[in-house]
């Protein structure tokens, strides 16, 4: 897809520009950045265009809105849902499908965004489109790293830890981004695929060593769509999941129990959430780090092997943006496979973590005899 147009919702976003700007430096692209405030998309775009020399344009859009989004995404080849509102996917996917563009997003693995995506599945495949969701680093890496440790290992075990801190004191959010912050965590799903079966308990936690400077942190399953299909895949896998560490003791503990609380009275729901925001600013560290870590247990040749794929970047955010640009290279790039698929199982692991490591992002692999 020569010169391809891509739109980005949420442009001006944390993560939105930061793809833009990933996406820019790449070359071949015409980017429209979209977003509620055109001064916002106007000025990222002019610094981004400054920066690199590429083509960038801000356009007004609101991802809730049917008939600006159909005026907006007029002319694109992909559109990528890089904003906080996971409500809005459905409305900006059927956009998509209606005007026959490819579609990306980088929003949490929500149960309701893919009980909408999966009606439009089969007009997804049969206008010949390629439809891919829960993108970035959580979701979106853990089932590429799988599939790539499954690659030389029949693994038996193999769950991804992650641990990652932010310097929240140092972003900026849109209004309504702490709502849908808080909505995204009460959505969490705790599953986790043990002992070959799926269970889904707040008790699926565990102590995991991620090594200097992080050291062993306690994790908690989070349930995400890329790995439901894993089990069926790789017919030796026992157990996996992804097991994501937390904020750290006050937030954990306090600021995130009366968060949840506080939410389910209407009259106290907005000024929770704003409340969370601002303790994740005053309570959590101020370094910063993102580690991922398949620690995979199998065989080869017949011998038992122990396999583990580390991979880590100094900004969650950036990590985020790296992720999505490397799916994006790939649907725009290459072969197309059209279909409704999570990032993590749309890309190839070989060529994807290749692109991780070029962009910047720390890829270790090691497989040895136990």
């Amino acid at each position: 897809m020569a010169q391809a147009t891509i739109a980005i919702l949420g442009g001006a976003g944390n993560t939105g520009r930061r793809l833009a700007r990933l996406l820019a430096r790449a070359g071949g692209y015409d980017l429209r950045l979209m977003g509620r405030n055109k001064a916002s998309v106007d000025d990222a775009a002019a610094r981004i265009a400054a920066e690199t020399g590429a083509t960038l344009i801000g356009v007004r859009a609101d991802s809730s809105d049917r008939a600006g989004l159909l005026a907006a995404l007029s002319g694109a080849d992909l559109v990528v849902s890089a904003t906080s509102a996971t409500r809005d996917a459905p409305t900006v996917a059927s956009v998509a499908l209606q005007l026959g563009i490819d579609y990306f997003d980088i929003h949490l693995s929500s149960a309701a965004k893919w009980r909408a995506l999966r009606t439009i599945e089969p007009d997804i495949v049969r206008r010949g489109l390629q439809f891919v969701s829960d993108g970035g680093f959580h979701p979106g890496l853990p089932a590429a790293m799988i599939r790539r440790l499954s690659t030389t290992v029949d693994l038996t075990h193999a769950p991804v830890y992650a641990s990652f801190s932010v310097d929240w004191s140092r972003l900026s959010f849109g209004p309504g981004a702490a709502d849908d912050f808080v909505d995204e965590l009460r959505e969490m799903d705790p599953s986790a695929f043990r002992d070959g079966r799926w269970l889904r308990s707040w008790r699926n936690a565990r102590d995991f060593d991620f090594g200097p400077p992080q050291g062993r942190q306690q994790t908690i399953a989070m349930g995400i769509e890329e790995l439901r299909s894993l089990p069926d895949r790789l017919p030796h896998l026992r157990d996996t999941g992804f097991y994501i560490s937390g904020f750290g003791p006050v937030i954990d503990y306090v600021a995130l129990p009366a968060t949840m609380l506080a939410t389910m009275l209407p009259p106290l729901r907005r000024f929770a959430a704003s409340a969370f925001f601002a303790a994740l600013k005053h309570w959590t560290r101020h370094d910063e780090w993102t580690v991922l870590v398949c620690d995979g247990r199998g065989t080869r040749d017949g011998l038992p092997v122990a396999a583990r794929l580390r991979i880590s970047h100094g900004d969650s955010y950036e990590l985020t943006a790296i992720a999505a640009a490397a799916c994006v290279l790939e649907m725009t790039g290459g072969e197309r496979r059209p279909g409704l698929l999570p990032q993590g199982l749309y890309v190839d692991p070989g060529v994807f973590l290749g692109n991780l490591g070029s962009m910047g992002v720390g890829v270790e692999e090691t497989a040895e005899p136990v």
